[in-house]
Parts: structure tokens; C-alpha cells; sequence
């Protein structure tokens, strides 16, 4: 492995950490693009889709531990809500984890594309619920097992397959579970935490898992999960949502001009 693909990978693993701390999306959403594009264009080797999902479920995991630590201390996670979430997603990560051995890379950016397209779309509807001062609302969020384990279910066997996912679970827990976004935000980062693992675990006893080129990608998601939560409170609520649904939306839009194509 060069020294460039090591810098690369250093830089866009910071990128994906970043956006952790910052949009509670476990960075997979966007690294996911960076490092199936990004690579080849600054002349250093390409990676293939199985490998880029990999490094990908890594970098959460490393992001969501930092990103997830910073958020609960500053009062923005649900504590029965993550109870229940992660439990089911884990147990979803790791049955795709493992499915993922056996399906096409078309396939994977089939369903890349239809879940980034889902999750910009909701993000931009009007807020059902905002979140006032940080750790105020958590005793006044109704929290409803059932519907709550079928959302997760489904985002964990995402999450599994792709390495990312998890940014479907906020907009999910914003407009079907009526979740104040930041509280969504935070709890999402601890939740993915426990999604991540379980995949990756997946990933690993399989032989998916690049070593070299997770520990250049975590390097980075380490640093970029601080600065992004650092940055999460100067933004509002609204805004927030707005940058989610540009973001997610930007890389729909690029996944499906490659499937197009």
C-alpha cells in the first residue's frame, strides 16, 4: 500500500468522522462515495465496492464511539430508545454482514442508491418535532416499541450489506417516530455504534476486511468525529435537517448516475 493511499485514506476517513459528530450519520454516507470515487482520481489505486463497505463499516464504528461519547455528555441521547434500537440492529448488521458475501456490486449500489434517495427526501419535509434546550425533552418523548423495532430491523440489514445506513434512521425517527432531530442525531450515533460492530464482526469472519487500509481510514474518522460534534451545537435544528437532505441528496444523485450509466 503507498504512502498516497495511506494520506488518502487518512483525509477521507476524517471527512466520514466529521459528518458523524456533526449529522449523527455514522460518516458511512459519505464515505461510502469518497472512497469508491475519490482514489482514483488523485492517482492512486481504485477500490472495489466489497472492500470500500468494509472500511466503511470500520470507520463508523470507530466514528459513532467518539461522536456517539461526545453527544451523551451533553445530553442528547435517548436511553430506552437506544436500548431497544440497538439490540434489533445488531442483530440485522450482522445477518447482512454476512448476506453481503453473496450478492452482486450492482446490488449494492441498487440499494445505495435507493436508500440515500429515501432518506434526502424526508429530511426535507417540515419538522414534526424540534428539540428546545439540549436533555430538556427526553422525559416527554413517547417512545413505541414495535414500530421502533421494525425501523431498526430494516436499517440494521442496511447497514449490514453496505457498510452505511445508518443515516436512515434519523429521518426515520424524525418523521415516522416523532423524534426531536438532535435527540435523533444523538441517539442514532449510539445506536449505529452497536449496528456497526456487529456488521463489521460480519465482515471480518468472512475475510472482507482490508487491515492496513482500516487503520489509515480510523486514523482519521478519530479526529473528524471531535471537530463535528464540536461544530453540531452552533447550527439549528432546521439547518441541520437542511444540510442532512443536501448532503445525502448530492451522493444520491452521483450513485445514480453511475447505476444510469
Amino acid at each position: 500500500m503507498s504512502l498516497m493511499l495511506v494520506a488518502t485514506l487518512v483525509v477521507l476517513g476524517g471527512i466520514g468522522g466529521f459528518a458523524a459528530g456533526f449529522l449523527g450519520v455514522g460518516g458511512g454516507v459519505l464515505l461510502f462515495p469518497l472512497l469508491l470515487y475519490i482514489p482514483p482520481l488523485v492517482g492512486v489505486e481504485s477500490l472495489d465496492v466489497k472492500s470500500v463497505a468494509a472500511l466503511v463499516m470500520t470507520q463508523v464504528f470507530c466514528a459513532t464511539l467518539v461522536g456517539g461519547a461526545a453527544h451523551w455528555r451533553h445530553g442528547r441521547v435517548h436511553g430506552q430508545l437506544v436500548c431497544i434500537a440497538a439490540v434489533v440492529t445488531m442483530a440485522g448488521s450482522f445477518l447482512g454482514g454476512m448476506a453481503s458475501k453473496w450478492v452482486s456490486e450492482e446490488f449494492l449500489l441498487l440499494l445505495f442508491g435507493v436508500v440515500t434517495v429515501l432518506a434526502a427526501t424526508m429530511m426535507f419535509l417540515p419538522a414534526p418535532a424540534e428539540d428546545g434546550h439540549e436533555g430538556t425533552l427526553q422525559e416527554k418523548i413517547v417512545i413505541y416499541p414495535l414500530p421502533l423495532a421494525v425501523l431498526a430491523g430494516l436499517t440494521g440489514t442496511v447497514v449490514g450489506f453496505l457498510g452505511a445506513g445508518n443515516f436512515l434512521f434519523v429521518p426515520l425517527l424524525t418523521y415516522v417516530l416523532k423524534v426531536p432531530i438532535r435527540t435523533a442525531i444523538g441517539s442514532n450515533l449510539i445506536i449505529a455504534m452497536f449496528s456497526t460492530f456487529s456488521g463489521f464482526v460480519g465482515k471480518l469472519l468472512t475475510g472482507q476486511v482490508p487491515f492496513q487500509m482500516a487503520l489509515a481510514v480510523v486514523l482519521g474518522a478519530a479526529l473528524g468525529a471531535l471537530g463535528g460534534e464540536r461544530s453540531h451545537s452552533q447550527v439549528s435544528p432546521r439547518m441541520l435537517r437542511y444540510i442532512y437532505a443536501g448532503v445525502v441528496g448530492l451522493i444520491a444523485i452521483r450513485i445514480w448516475l453511475t447505476l444510469l450509466s
